[in-house]
This record gives C-alpha cells, structure tokens and sequence, in this order.
C-alpha cells in the first residue's frame, strides 16, 4: 500500500471519529428526581390512674381529691405512654404549689410530698427520667404510687389549702441520640 492510501485513509478515519464525536454532542439528556423524605414523630400520653379498680377491672384515672388532711396517703399513679412508630426515651417534671385559703399562690419543692420515686427513674437538674427505652405502644413504669400530703400544713396557716402537685412530660427519639437518657440531646426547652 502507497503512502498516499495509507494518509488517506488515516484522514478518512480521523474525520469519520471527529464525526461520531460531533454527532455524539447533540445527543443529550437530563432527568430529575423528587425525593420526599418525612421524619418520623415523637409522641406520647402522660396516663394518671390510682390504685383502685373499676367495675371493668382497669385502674380508676386520677381525679382532685377534696378534703385530704396532713399526713393523708394518696394514690396517684404518673406513667408515661409512647404512642408514636419511633422508640423514645422520656423524662417528668414534678412542680408543686400550695394555694392557700386567703388566695395566695406559693411555689413548694416537690420534696415537700413523701413520693415512693421508683428505681427505674433517675433525678437530673429537676426531671426524672426513666433508664429505659420506650418502644412504639410501651409504657413506663410509674414515677411514684402514693403522695403524702405535706406534714407542714398541719399549721392554722394550711387550712383550707389547695396543693397542686402538676406533671410534664416530655420525650426526645432514641435513634442516633445516644444509649443514655440522662445524656440525650434535644429535649424540649434546651
């Protein structure tokens, strides 16, 4: 083969490739995608029963108690359920208040109460929380069974007084947020 026809078909073939490159120019295309991605939900019921039994066999939900005196044992039973599909961990807040007879309204430590706190919570900066998990539908131990009204109100100054021991519950997911509820991320107020 001459030189010519070799040159001439290396021309020929430098073309035909810089003519598939081309044309592969013109060919394009695009595409998008729309990902949704929800997150999941924290959601729980605080339940106040008391150690008495209705007729259906389920225990009697808390309600006011009227009348009570210094020292009365009352049976007030704070747990707390998870509701929600996501596993959470779960604290309470005890804020306690003695309304006396002539109107005013006092702040009183939760200490004040004789509680039966349970083991299976633990005290940090004014909550208890429980040490365990809760998965969707799970509900925790109770907080405390009884609650003995304040000894101090044996004075003239309590009678008539109206205590008010109140409950907050709150919750936070588990996942990616450690393995201790104590040390936990992203509860509410923080």
């Amino acid at each position: 083969m001459s030189k010519r026809k070799i040159l001439a078909i290396a021309i020929i073939a430098i073309i035909g490739a810089m003519t598939v490159g081309c044309t592969s120019a013109y060919f394009a295309t695009s595409s998008q995608a729309h990902n949704v991605i929800t997150t999941s939900g924290v959601a729980i019921e605080l339940i106040e029963d008391t150690e008495e039994e209705g007729n259906d066999g389920r225990p009697v939900p808390f309600t006011n108690i009227e009348g009570a005196m210094a020292g009365d044992r009352i049976s007030k039973i704070p747990k707390i359920r998870n509701i929600d599909d996501s596993e959470v961990f779960v604290r309470m807040k005890l804020i306690a208040n003695v309304e006396l007879a002539n109107g005013s309204i006092n702040k009183i430590s939760p200490n004040a109460f004789d509680l039966d706190i349970s083991r299976s919570w633990s005290p940090k900066n004014g909550y208890y929380y429980y040490l365990y998990p809760l998965e969707k539908g799970e509900t925790t131990r109770a907080l405390f069974t009884t609650v003995v009204i304040p000894q101090t109100s044996t004075s003239n100054k309590y009678q008539g007084a109206k205590y008010t021991l109140t409950i907050k519950a709150e919750a936070v997911q588990t996942a990616h947020n450690g393995t201790d509820p104590l040390e936990a991320q992203g509860w509410p107020g923080e």
